[in-house]
């Protein structure tokens, strides 16, 4: 499993480099100061922040050599390695990290039900919500590489 992990990667970060190539090219044919606008025309669910990063990566690395350091093993390392995101701060000696705690909190307005239970309306009400937080969580992974 972990092997597979480091090979999908390692994918990750081919696929964004080439993207990021294919984005850059596109930049130099949309007029000046209208890369944004024309990529989120595109229609595509990827942050212009991501696909900044996969263009940087592009114009940074040289494939090989990045594939090769046996430090990048995600697409975060990657940036890192070509400092597109700065190096994590190093953890002072006996100091305990606190953890992080997300941006935001899920409260629900009912009780979990069983389906005989739900109308027709608060399902689709529900499913909205539910598909709207999904894209949420596919952004971010997206955004942090994960």
């Amino acid at each position: 499993m972990a092997a597979s992990a480091v090979g999908y990667g390692q994918m990750a970060i081919r696929y964004a480099i080439k993207a990021g190539v294919i984005m850059n090219k596109a930049k130099e044919l949309v007029p000046h100061g209208e890369f944004e606008q024309w990529l989120e025309s595109c229609g595509t669910d990827v942050s212009y922040i991501t696909c900044y990063r996969w263009m940087k990566l592009a114009k940074l690395s040289h494939l090989k050599d990045l594939m090769d350091n046996p430090d990048v093993k995600t697409i975060t390392d990657a940036y890192r390695a070509t400092g597109i995101l700065p190096e994590p701060e190093a953890k002072q000696e006996g100091e305990t990290p606190e953890r992080e705690r997300p941006p935001f909190t899920l409260t629900f307005k009912t009780q979990w039900r069983t389906t005989s239970e739900w109308s027709r309306d608060a399902a689709m009400d529900f499913l909205y919500d539910f598909e709207r937080l999904a894209q949420l969580a596919r952004a971010l992974k997206s955004e942090f590489g994960i």
